[in-house]
């Protein structure tokens, strides 16, 4: 660290611990760029966020960076041409690394990666693991998809049972279908630390308390990850309304034509549930950003409620969309009085949508939608369903779509591409 640059101290340590589990003992830290070091400047010439410089020489290594996110992403390079054996703790003779010179930034600001732990749970050991792969291929977004149907993952003190109850659940298909393909492989089976015994049933699920989700937020942050909670309303809530039914407008926590019932947005105590949830997640999240989902929302019961029948004429909604867009953006106000900026599943769309909030595309089978989003003002996350859900059966062709994927869609405008965050899994 020339100078005693102490902006990337964290960054040292983190380069340190690799090396030290290649060469068996940690390297000397020394404040003089002399021969044989490895030196971590600070380079303001270097103007593009994350954005690093990296020389190696027969008689120095050089990382340049004027941020430490950039830095960080200069190590992972670093790391990415060490050999793999520095992932664990040994001892190598030597650890050579080629003669190049390396200047990179990113294309674009955001690459994620989306983990639904709602319909699997993973632990917070399986996280940290996902987050150090994210790390070194220089991925700076974690989406958690803390609640859905299937199970409710997020400690909220204001409402014990959505864990007690909505974070546990019979086996379903999905299971079913984990402990059938467990058979071949067995990365596919129920890890026995998420499954209990509960009157005479076996139950799977877990939750996260709200301190390990602190833990695991500061581990992401050292390696300059935002991880944006996802709190999926007012459709997949069954897990949610399966504790607190009268949430929705039948009472009941049922399945409806094509998806689950939805909270009811007619009725002010939905409301009142809904900020009391968002403002423990975004007092815990430092992300800027609350995703909403706003997804599959089954909204038959919306148009047989009489309340919202009495809604709709006093605001002059005319149909269940625009009900629903009543809810997103109502939500979304009491977001920003929170600080924070709502994203929303692309359907968000469809009843209108303010230009304020941020909008995810997946649905391919609606590709008009990315260029509406832009049009109306909003920045735009890309995930479109095929080929970035993972979750699918890959086939030999699964690798080479994913990699030749361009973020920003044909048929924009240069203005209109800027609304193009980047491009999530």
């Amino acid at each position: 660290l020339p100078g005693g640059a102490t902006l990337f101290a964290a960054e040292a340590q983190q380069l340190q611990h690799l090396l030290t589990n290649g060469l068996g003992q940690p390297l000397t830290q020394t404040k003089l760029a002399a021969a044989n070091t490895i030196a971590l400047v600070v380079d303001k010439t270097i103007t593009a966020p994350e954005g690093y410089r990296l020389t190696i020489t027969p008689q120095r290594v050089t990382l340049a960076a004027k941020e430490p996110a950039g830095m960080f992403r200069a190590v992972q390079t670093v790391r990415q041409l060490l050999p793999p054996t520095i992932e664990k703790p040994g001892k190598a003779a030597a650890l050579r690394l080629p003669t190049v010179q390396i200047q990179d930034q990113p294309a674009y600001g955001w690459r994620g990666m989306h983990l639904d732990v709602s319909r699997h749970f993973f632990s917070v050991e399986y996280l940290k693991k996902y987050l150090d792969l994210l790390a070194l291929y220089k991925f700076n977004k974690l989406h958690l998809h803390l609640t859905d149907d299937q199970g409710w993952r997020i400690e909220i003190k204001k409402y014990p049972e959505l864990t007690t109850l909505g974070a546990w659940r019979t086996l379903n298909n999905q299971d079913s279908a984990c402990i059938k393909k467990a058979k071949d492989n067995p990365d596919f089976a129920l890890d026995p630390k998420h499954l209990r015994q509960r009157n005479g049933r076996t139950e799977y699920g877990g939750f996260y308390t709200q301190q390990q989700l602190r833990d695991v937020i500061a581990y992401a942050a050292a390696r300059h990850i935002e991880i944006i909670p996802e709190i999926d309303m007012p459709g997949h809530m069954m897990a949610a309304l399966r504790a607190y039914p009268a949430l929705s407008c039948t009472g009941t926590a049922t399945w409806g034509k094509e998806f689950s019932v939805p909270l009811c947005p007619c009725n002010e105590g939905t409301y009142e549930f809904a900020q009391n949830v968002l403002s423990e997640v975004a007092a815990l999240f430092p992300s800027r950003y609350v995703h909403i989902g706003a997804d599959e929302v089954e909204k038959t019961t919306w148009a047989q409620a009489g309340a919202c029948t009495e809604l709709m004429q006093r605001e002059g909604i005319k149909d269940v969309n625009g009900l629903q867009s009543y809810f997103v953006r109502r939500i979304e106000r009491f977001l920003q009085s929170k600080g924070k900026q709502m994203i929303g599943w692309d359907e968000v769309l469809d009843g209108g949508v303010d230009a304020s909030a941020t909008v995810m595309y997946w649905r391919t089978w609606v590709p008009t939608a990315p260029l509406r989003a832009a049009r109306n003002g909003n920045q735009v996350v890309m995930t479109p369903n095929n080929p970035l859900y993972f979750d699918y059966l890959p086939d030999k062709n699964s690798l080479a779509q994913v990699y030749q994927l361009q973020p920003t869609p044909a048929g924009l405008t240069a203005t209109e591409a800027k609304a193009i965050l980047g491009a999530q899994a």
